[in-house]
């Protein structure tokens, strides 16, 4: 339950995560992923970069659903679930969504956008 609220936290706090700063704690080494977590982790990102667009008024990101409430809350359960199964600490966290982000910065709007299609259809998976 304390990781849950953590990640809701989290979430609450980061999720126009290209507006955040980098964690002042860093990890210096990340835990392996799953496919599963890895892509989860990625849609998470993803759907908080197009939140922070769709609220700057951007229309490419308007194209897409309102990733707000539902991107939020795959993004708070990705990260419970991270952090439960990886026994993180919210820094921890911090920090690998961080990387995550940094990655997908470093990728380009063109790879995120490829990948979005595939993102939507695992947020309605998840039911949110």
């Amino acid at each position: 339950m304390t990781k849950l609220l953590l990640a809701l936290g989290l979430a609450a706090a980061s999720l126009p995560l290209a507006a955040q700063d980098a964690p002042a704690a860093a990890p210096t080494t990340l835990p392996q992923l799953s496919i599963d977590q890895v892509t989860s982790l990625r849609c998470g990102v993803a759907f908080g970069m197009v939140a922070k667009e769709q609220a700057e008024g951007d229309e490419r990101a308007a194209a897409y659903p309102a990733m707000d409430p539902r991107g939020r809350e795959f993004f708070v359960r990705t990260m419970a679930g991270l952090m439960d199964a990886h026994d993180l600490t919210r820094e921890q966290a911090n920090g690998l969504t961080y990387a995550t982000l940094q990655t997908m910065q470093q990728e380009g709007r063109e790879a995120r956008e490829a990948m979005m299609p595939s993102c939507l259809m695992l947020l309605d998976a998840s039911g949110l």
